[in-house]
């Protein structure tokens, strides 16, 4: 395709092929997001009373992991992402319900909090974006590599809602 040609496109026309491009899961985070395409082929998100806000670019999206485009729009730094998608089979996605004042597992599109399987340790993902440092994210990393150590692994029943 040509992206120049489609920088000019209608709003709802480049947005259908873009994402064409990008599978049904990544598809899922711009709809939970509310992103939508702009002349620039970057992802943003507009509201009525807020400033626009420039999330990623197409070429960002179509190349990164989904986790990787959630933790991109938590500002989450390179390291965390690159932690968290090598050691992923050892985390679920969650939410939290307020409702029944639980913690549940999620499509990975609806993730707010990430649960370590063997410990049970939930990461709020707001609080992982306040870990500018890397010492203390490394910190966070062996902490939670102790708990699997010491924690014997209870097989998972998955209840995704």
């Amino acid at each position: 395709m040509n992206y120049q040609l489609l920088k000019s496109a209608a709003q709802e026309v480049r947005d259908e092929y873009l994402r064409g491009e990008l599978g049904d899961e990544k598809c899922e985070i711009l709809d939970k997001y509310q992103l939508k395409s702009n002349a620039n082929l970057y992802w943003e998100r507009r509201h009525e009373h807020h400033p626009v806000q420039q999330y990623f670019s197409h070429k960002f999206a179509k190349k990164a992991s989904p986790l990787g485009m959630i933790f991109h729009i938590y500002k989450l730094c390179y390291a965390k992402v690159k932690y968290f998608d090598k050691n992923w089979n050892e985390f679920a996605p969650c939410i939290y319900n307020w409702q029944r004042g639980l913690f549940e597992e999620t499509r990975l599109s609806d993730m707010e909090f990430i649960k370590h399987l063997s410990s049970g340790i939930i990461l709020d993902l707001r609080n992982l974006a306040k870990i500018n440092r890397y010492e203390e994210f490394v910190a966070l990393c062996h902490y939670i590599e102790e708990r699997k150590l010491s924690t014997p692994i209870i097989p998972r029943k998955l209840t995704v809602m």
